[in-house]
């Protein structure tokens, strides 16, 4: 099985080595998208980006040439209006997942989220904070900003949302509803990035079995 990794930065390697350790894959490719190096002529059982927004005009071209059908795994976040254009496109002709967050907890924090919401939302406030690395380039996360649909949150509003940019923070995302007297708190803090890339390359897994 072949493994094309979009970027060669930390989320890269880390879902690299892990991949190596998951033994699916006997063949894994480091691929650019914001280089001219070329791509692989032979054709990839999955493609998994943890890149950057602009990679996904490279990612639908590649797909659209190779005659679609390929599974494909978005991590990335912080995509505009033209780059979710894109997406939609690559929808069309490729199976795909998207997730600003591929960690199982997080995924359980958008149940409980909702859930406390229903429960409790015209009764309290509802605020978040993030904290993330001084490296990470969005602000606020990606996952933050999915948090805040789910919640009714504006995220760049700086009353209701907080981020924080510091050290080498993986990712903190804590939802504080706020009550007369008492106060709620949901919290998920990721210890390493490999949460994200083990829950990257479960869900391209299923992708791949879907299809055949």
């Amino acid at each position: 099985m072949f493994l094309g990794i979009i970027g060669s930065g930390t989320m890269g390697a880390v879902l690299r080595d892990y991949a190596k350790e998951d033994g699916t894959f006997d063949e894994i490719v480091m691929l650019e998208p914001l280089s001219d190096q070329p791509w692989p002529e032979k054709r990839p059982d999955l493609l998994v980006d943890f890149s950057h927004p602009k990679a996904i005009g490279r990612i639908y071209d590649y797909c659209r040439k190779k005659g679609g059908n390929i599974p494909v795994v978005l991590a990335s976040t912080g995509y505009g209006p033209e780059e979710e254009k894109l997406i939609q496109l690559l929808e069309k002709i490729c199976p795909l997942v998207r997730s600003s967050n591929f960690s199982r907890g997080m995924e359980v924090m958008n149940r409980l989220c909702r859930e406390a919401k229903k429960e409790l939302g015209d009764q309290c406030d509802i605020r978040m904070t993030e904290a993330h690395h001084t490296k990470k380039q969005d602000r606020p996360s990606g996952t933050a900003v999915s948090l805040c649909r789910v919640l009714g949150l504006d995220p760049f509003d700086e009353s209701q949302v907080q981020s924080l940019r510091m050290g080498s923070v993986c990712g903190q995302h804590t939802v504080y509803f706020a009550l007369e007297d008492e106060i709620l708190e949901i919290r998920h803090t990721a210890m390493s990035k490999k949460i994200f890339a083990i829950g990257a390359l479960e869900a391209g897994k299923k992708l791949m079995k879907e299809l055949t």
